[in-house]
């Protein structure tokens, strides 16, 4: 009988030793690889081009159809027009809530004349609320969030 507990002993003692040395060999495997792990911060991998970031517009190629509003899930998309006397429509205002947002892309892909792009910004933080409504017309709308620097 106790000659079985030291054979056990023995068995479980050279089990433990070969799972440490396969566990060690893995380990000192990629101690010596280069690092994978992007600093965040500081680097940045390049988003994809099927990526969904934020509502963009090109304000030029708008005819003021309403399909974006019409489509939007969330209603995250106002626009105001006002009509020419050649029965034309003009852009007043265009808002985008980013708050209510699901960056569905569903705006970018009904618009007809490809007015609406989904843009590449996805670093979006904000203290106050009211920053998450932004007037689409605005060149300079995105500036906060594609302009950030590390401290």
């Amino acid at each position: 009988m106790a000659v079985t507990k030291m054979i056990k002993r023995a068995k479980n003692f050279a089990v433990g030793i070969l799972s440490l040395i396969k566990g060690l060999t893995v380990t000192l495997k990629y101690c010596f690889k280069p690092a994978v792990t992007v600093q965040y911060p500081t680097q940045k991998l390049p988003m994809t081009e099927r990526f969904r970031g934020l509502v963009g517009l090109r304000p030029e190629k708008c005819i003021v159809c309403l399909q974006c509003t019409k489509i939007c899930p969330t209603a995250c998309l106002a626009i105001t027009s006002k009509q020419q006397e050649d029965k034309k429509k003009t852009l007043e205002t265009f808002r985008y809530n980013m708050e209510l947002c699901c960056f569905c892309g569903l705006c970018a892909q009904v618009c007809p004349t490809s007015a609406i792009i989904m843009t590449n910004v996805y670093e979006i933080s904000v203290y106050d609320r009211k920053k998450l409504d932004i007037n689409l017309l605005d060149a300079k709308k995105y500036d906060e969030w594609t302009a950030a620097t590390i401290k």
